[in-house]
């Protein structure tokens, strides 16, 4: 059976309408590249992933503002372990853990998980300690040598950074960072994609690191035990599901003027009309927007022609190394009829509903950017004001940046001919306008930014992610999540419940325990209370001593004798019930995993 190989489709608007004129006229309009990738895969293409695990010392704190919740930590251990024991026996894995430096005694190379791959990594992952600040640009570079030095390079490479803090060493950002920096040629070798866990952690730097490698940004702020690992489920289907590397689309035409091509987040290849896509998963879909413009012939009434429109073909490489592959061309024509009419359309060139509707996300994600960089002029601006202290988690500069956004959005909604024409399409825009009230009521609880970044970082890479919005509304829960995606998280989920299902029931267990070893002990106690207790009395005159002898109290020799017997014995006993009660975790949590909270 022939694998599906990826598709790329026209969508342009509808026959357009002249009016008989004897003078030319420029047409304007715009059309929709679309890149699918196929729905299934043949086989899965082994991967090679370096997941870099920021251990400084906020990993420590609880999960959630109970102290009795696990850490931060806890949680990644066991959101990795999902992760080493969903990817395939042919993939290999690396781990590296950093705070302002890479740990090496808990960093590994890039392992085989066949054979004790898995048990190592593992064990690796086990022996994490939160300590430290954070950094990220050591671990970068260390991820990306790890990949370079490969000997075998035809598997994808991806990089996956997750972390809870504030780089404190290196601004992150296109206003701070050179355009011949080297890191930013560094970043664009492998995709990362980052993962910022509770409040307090750089969506901005995470966001900006993702954005500039081609990978995915999530935000995790609350309910990390759930949210996390399915985060990283969603994440992890996508890399097992590559079915196209070094993607390219090209875009083209022959009698109209391309006058501007928007690509999103994906990047133009210099002025030859391409668009450098990547890495493409199963069940993909990915919308670029084309605009053009005509100048017509001065026609009579009852003209009618044919216009070349736009085409567009995609090159792309089914894993690294191997032989590239080029689709059909896509030629999409532009049908044009002169009428005798004195009356011109109100617009000669109405949009194609599929155009339509990516218009007006990309213009959305224009509005969002706008936001942020107004919000991050403001934070700039408050650090200053307090000697360069932080000032983004400020709950007022939050809810100047909610009345920005609610009345910029107000603004859009009234005035951009896109959002009005979307009804009149039959085109329902109504999650992208729940998704930004939800932003401005989450920004006026003083939560943070990281949704409205994930958001966007979502959008402009056509790509599933989770954006900490509450609700059916999450992108990770949206359009943009594949099939295997779905599978992934249920997966995750099913792993879950087994893992609250195995506590239960290992805190059952525990706790019979516990009862059976103090018992044990308190039953010898109550044996020896009772000899204490049929002892005769000191004072109680004996029938059988001899007259004149000296008198002695036998009975208090004997109770000195007992109680001296009593305690060693009972901790003789205790210490026994120690060593068993020892003995009896490591079993269970052998058996149950991370065990029963203790």
């Amino acid at each position: 059976m022939t694998p599906e190989k990826v598709r790329v489709s026209v969508g342009m608007n509808p026959p357009i309408l002249l009016v008989d004129n004897s003078h030319t006229v420029t047409l304007n309009g715009a059309a929709v590249v679309r890149v699918e990738a196929p729905s299934s895969m043949k086989n899965h293409a082994p991967i090679d992933l370096v997941t870099l695990i920021n251990i400084n010392q906020s990993m420590s704190w609880p999960a959630a503002s109970q102290t009795e919740m696990p850490s931060r930590l806890d949680l990644l251990k066991n959101a990795m372990k999902f992760i080493i024991r969903q990817i395939g026996d042919d993939d290999r894995l690396a781990i590296v853990a950093f705070n302002d430096k890479v740990i090496k005694e808990n960093t590994t190379g890039i392992l085989e998980i066949s054979g004790s791959g898995r048990m190592a990594i593992e064990k690796k992952v086990d022996g994490l300690v939160a300590m430290g600040d954070t950094a990220f640009k050591p671990s970068l570079e260390h991820a990306v040598k790890l990949l370079d030095d490969r000997a075998d390079k035809k598997r994808a490479g991806f990089i996956v950074l997750i972390s809870d803090g504030l780089d404190g060493q290196f601004k992150w950002g296109d206003e701070s960072i050179a355009a011949t920096d080297p890191i930013r040629g560094l970043l664009r070798k492998y995709p990362v994609h980052t993962f910022g866990l509770g409040k307090a952690h750089d969506p901005k730097a995470l966001h900006y690191i993702a954005n500039i490698s081609y990978g995915i940004y999530s935000s995790i702020t609350d309910n990390l035990d759930n949210k996390f690992i399915e985060a990283l489920a969603v994440c992890l289907a996508g890399f097992k599901t590559v079915v196209a590397v070094d993607a390219c689309v090209d875009i083209w035409s022959n009698s109209l003027m391309v006058t501007r091509i928007d690509p999103g987040g994906y990047i133009l290849r210099g002025s030859s009309g391409g668009i450098l896509v990547g890495t493409l998963y199963a069940g993909e879909v990915k919308d670029f927007i084309v605009y053009f413009s005509y100048r017509t012939g001065s026609w009579s009434g009852g003209y009618y022609t044919h216009l070349n429109g736009i085409a567009a073909r995609a090159t792309y490489k089914e894993a690294p190394g191997r032989q590239s592959i080029t689709t059909d061309t896509c030629n999409v024509s532009l049908p044009i009829h002169v009428a005798n009419s004195s009356y011109p359309p109100a617009n000669p060139c109405p949009p194609y509903p599929m155009v339509l509707q990516q218009m007006v996300r990309f213009k959305v994600l224009d509005l969002l950017m706008s936001v942020l960089k107004e919000f991050l002029v403001l934070k700039e601006e408050a650090a200053s004001a307090v000697h360069g202290k932080e000032g983004g988690d400020d709950p007022v500069l939050q809810a100047i940046a909610a009345s920005l956004l609610q009345r910029k959005w107000k603004e859009f909604k009234q005035s951009d001919e896109s959002w009005k024409e979307a009804p009149r399409n039959f085109l329902d825009l109504g999650g992208i306008d729940q998704d930004i009230s939800t932003m401005v009521g989450i920004l006026k609880q003083g939560l943070g930014v990281g949704c409205i970044h994930s958001w966007v970082s979502s959008y402009q890479m056509q790509r599933a992610t989770t954006t900490g919005l509450p609700g059916a509304h999450m992108v990770a829960t949206g359009q943009f999540r594949t099939p295997a995606m779905d599978a992934m998280v249920q997966e995750a989920h099913r792993q879950l419940a087994k893992e609250a299902s195995a506590q239960d029931a290992g805190t059952s267990i525990v706790c019979k325990r516990a009862v059976e070893l103090l018992d044990g002990v308190n039953k010898r106690f109550d044996l020896w209370c009772k000899l204490d207790h049929d002892l005769p009395r000191t004072n109680q005159p004996s029938s059988h001593q001899e007259e004149g002898h000296e008198s002695r109290d036998l009975t208090a020799v004997l109770r000195g004798d007992i109680n001296r017997a009593r305690q060693h014995d009972i901790y003789l006993a205790a210490d026994h019930a120690i060593k068993q009660w020892r003995s009896f975790l490591a079993s269970v949590e052998k058996t149950h995993g991370q065990g029963p909270d203790k």
